[in-house]
């Protein structure tokens, strides 16, 4: 069962996602956002890039298009550090939605933690369902 909470990677951007209680680690949660949400996202990692550098930021970009009369969108997300190392061929990924349409942005790789009503940190995530 899926709930839906705010989530943060950086104690600074928050977003809403849906979350699995039972998908952590070491109290991490794997957040599923919306597109728009998404969108939002793509949009701070590439301010942050831009701002403190590619080497310090992986980065998502949202590519929309239309084929035979129907939108599309494709999620890309980049990890800069692996650009020009061994892992070179790890550096992009597309993202692809689940069942619902939501993406995993960064997965249990960033560190996304839920947050509370006071927006404090809930490690691990026990959701409240009253």
């Amino acid at each position: 069962m899926m709930f839906q909470t705010l989530v943060s990677c950086n104690d600074q951007d928050r977003y809403p996602a849906m979350v699995d209680p039972t998908d952590q680690v070491d109290g991490f949660v794997r957040p599923w956002f919306d597109l728009g949400t998404v969108q939002r996202i793509a949009e701070d990692t590439q301010a942050n890039a831009e701002r403190y550098g590619h080497g310090s930021y992986d980065t998502i970009h949202v590519l929309a298009g239309d084929v035979s009369g129907r939108s599309h969108a494709v999620v890309v997300s980049i990890c800069w550090m692996h650009l020009g190392g061994e892992y070179h061929e790890s550096a992009t990924e597309i993202l692809q939605p689940n069942e619902d349409g939501r993406y995993a942005v960064g997965g249990h790789g960033w560190g996304w933690y839920a947050l509370d009503d006071d927006l404090s940190p809930v490690i691990p995530f026990v959701p409240n369902e009253g």
